[in-house]
């Protein structure tokens, strides 16, 4: 079997990361070649991964697809049993690709709705959705969810209580629907309400050349500058390939994100043993199943994350680090892997 994984994406984030994952893991048992750029394509090269060049517009116009007619690349797809969009660009393809032909949705924003779904529905053999949230939202009949995964590394969460240090990660890219700016409001008020000193690390910058994004991160670094005080810290470290070692080294990973579809970040927390603090939409809710490994507050709601995180640090102890570490195994990336080939081979009978 010959696999085609095409993604528009050419920075790295949770779906970018997944689909690398991904197609490492199908690489053990089928041909898989990924059509990329960008730092997609060195991470994956990195990986061993066969990569092809590719990139692609926006194609969609009011509901309606603008096809993509080159020969010479569709010539190409059409060497591969499955070609498997993980963006909802590449579908322009689609129309003229012979193969099977698969779609990955990753959230609202991809619209599968409207005339949008009844487009895709007619050009793709199978769409997967990653969360019941994302698959309440697809209004396409051809559709199964199939949950995300990652690589579960072997990682042990290095603190065993709360003394006079709370230290709390915050892992994602510089963007509004994160949600930075709600964490440095709540911690603020708690720096007010607790004698402990919280350190907040922020992992990750901005992906792209979004001038609003760039605008977003530097309103959230005035906003640190303006709340923190003798009792507050705010390191802003960047990208970093070592999440794993902010991960196992903090008290809580807080997610304050407006809308998260899935959340790596949430799995590879509780794969290093970590509290997760989140909001209860999308995703998450699939992912935290029990207050002994995370905490959810009421999105955009800075009062009930202050509320969660006091919570947190009083009852520190009521945390099993076991049990986020059981939890975390689901999400294996062997999981998604199979689940996949399963579909793949429907497909092909």
């Amino acid at each position: 079997m010959r696999i085609a994984f095409l993604t528009e994406y050419e920075n790295i984030g949770g779906g970018e990361t997944n689909l690398l994952n991904l197609a490492k893991e199908l690489k053990k048992y089928v041909d898989v070649t990924l059509f990329c750029n960008g730092d997609i394509k060195k991470a994956a090269l990195k990986r061993g991964i066969e990569v092809e060049d590719f990139s692609i517009n926006k194609r969609w116009y009011k509901g309606l697809l603008i096809p993509k007619y080159d020969k010479k690349l569709i010539l190409k797809l059409n060497t591969f049993d499955i070609v498997h969009s993980y963006s909802i660009n590449p579908v322009a393809l689609f129309p003229f690709v012979n193969s099977k032909k698969v779609l990955t949705i990753h959230g609202f924003w991809e619209k599968p709705y409207g005339l949008r779904a009844k487009i895709i529905e007619k050009i793709t053999d199978k769409v997967i959705t990653v969360s019941r949230d994302v698959h309440n939202i697809t209004k396409i009949k051809n559709k199964t969810k199939i949950l995300l995964g990652t690589e579960i590394k072997n990682c042990k969460n290095e603190t065993n209580k709360i003394n006079n240090e709370v230290i709390i990660s915050c892992i994602g890219r510089f963007q509004k629907i994160k949600g930075q700016d709600i964490l440095v409001k709540a911690v603020a008020k708690v720096s007010h309400k607790i004698q402990k000193k919280i350190i907040v690390n922020f992992i990750g910058d901005v992906n792209g050349s979004n001038i609003e994004d760039y605008k977003f991160k530097d309103h959230i670094i005035s906003l640190a500058k303006f709340y923190e005080n003798e009792n507050l810290k705010f390191n802003f470290c960047g990208f970093r390939e070592n999440v794993q070692d902010y991960i196992a080294k903090s008290h809580f990973v807080v997610i304050p994100s407006r809308y998260e579809s899935f959340s790596m970040v949430a799995i590879e927390s509780l794969s290093c043993q970590t509290p997760i603090i989140a909001p209860y939409i999308g995703g998450l809710k699939e992912i935290i199943d029990s207050e002994t490994i995370g905490l959810f507050f009421k999105a955009e709601n800075i009062e009930d994350l202050y509320n969660k995180i006091i919570y947190g640090i009083n009852n520190y102890t009521l945390f099993d680090k076991k049990k986020a570490k059981e939890r975390s195994l689901y999400f294996k990336i062997e999981r998604q892997g199979q689940e996949y080939l399963k579909i793949y081979k429907e497909l092909l009978k």
